[in-house]
């Protein structure tokens, strides 16, 4: 057994117990997971905490399965915002002040997240918020939110709260964490749908036999397949730079695939599925909704895709040779 498997397996069987399909639909109205104690004990959480300060001391390379598998399960609670949130406090030299979930949340001047949409509540209770080097520990609003057209209750700073911690991170880091764990989210999320939409195929007949013997089919399967997999190399990019946190660049790569390719991802599977596929009951609509919330979350294809294409230009080389320096090994 290699060490994903070793640390993958019982991370799978975990979410297979605590992010069912019944449960991510019960946590889109309530805005709370149930399941964060037998998270946090655990032991995943402290992931990336060194083993100094009390972690495990793994590195971004080894968590990337498990985001991905965390995404694919639509895991209803911010366990890699957390994970990362105590690993740069730990970094620090502190101790993150909550055991409960918290979200990332880098902002701008005046304190807005930098995102066209705020993030999940996802259980959380606090947020770790970043503006210019100062990144601080600030307690959520609870209660009282409705769903919003996405049917994700929404996180809220509470504005008269005082911050917990305060420590200082480099300009923008956790814009680019949040960029790349919500990139690796979606790619988890798009594998599934692929998983998905090729059982549908396989087993809807239609004219005798079944949809995936179409020509036709198996065409937007192919494209389909294509997008997940460009999404997952973008995610590994994004997660494994050469320091400890992911570079602008990386994080840049990786949310403009992922952006780009759910586009793909959500009208083919649809496309394949039928009016089966936009009712509420069936599961598909649980990962479209979420894929088009992350799309508005933490910066757009368009903007992140600048940042790739101004990095490209100074390069002198081929674009070849662009794409082999994006390799970290």
């Amino acid at each position: 057994m290699d060490m994903d498997d070793a640390l993958l397996d019982p991370f799978k069987r975990l979410l297979e117990r605590i992010s069912t399909a019944q449960m991510v639909r019960a946590s889109e109205s309530a805005g709370e997971v149930a399941s964060w104690v037998e998270i946090d004990g655990s032991g995943f959480v402290d992931a990336l905490v060194p083993e100094a300060a009390g972690g495990v001391g793994l590195s971004l390379a080894d968590v990337v399965p498990l985001l991905l598998a965390a995404g694919g399960a639509l895991l209803p609670v911010a366990l890699g915002e957390t994970m990362v949130a105590r690993a740069l406090v730990a970094r620090a030299g502190k101790a993150l002040p909550v055991t409960t979930p918290v979200l990332l949340w880098p902002a701008d001047q005046e304190g807005r997240p930098r995102s066209l949409i705020a993030p999940a509540l996802a259980g959380a209770t606090h947020a770790f918020v970043q503006q210019g080097k100062q990144a601080s520990v600030r307690p959520l609003m609870q209660g009282d939110a409705a769903p919003d057209g996405f049917g994700i209750v929404a996180a809220r700073l509470d504005p008269t709260a005082a911050p917990l911690l305060v420590v200082e991170l480099p300009e923008d880091a956790l814009f680019a964490w949040a960029a790349a764990l919500t990139a690796a989210t979606m790619a988890g999320a798009m594998a599934r749908v692929l998983e998905m939409t090729m059982a549908h195929v396989n087993d809807r007949q239609q004219f005798g036999r079944p949809l995936g013997k179409f020509q036709a089919i198996q065409q937007q399967m192919s494209m389909l397949a294509e997008a997940v997999a460009m999404a997952d190399v973008a995610a590994r990019i994004g997660l494994t730079g050469r320091q400890d946190a992911p570079s602008r660049l990386d994080a840049a790569i990786a949310k403009t695939v992922a952006d780009e390719s759910a586009t793909t991802v959500c009208a083919i599977a649809h496309a394949a599925h039928g009016a089966i596929g936009i009712t509420r009951e069936h599961d598909l609509s649980l990962y479209v909704r979420r894929l088009k919330r992350w799309q508005l979350s933490f910066g757009s294809a368009a903007g992140w895709s600048r940042i790739v294409g101004e990095a490209r230009l100074v390069e002198t080389g081929n674009s070849v040779d662009f794409i082999r320096a994006m390799r970290h090994d």
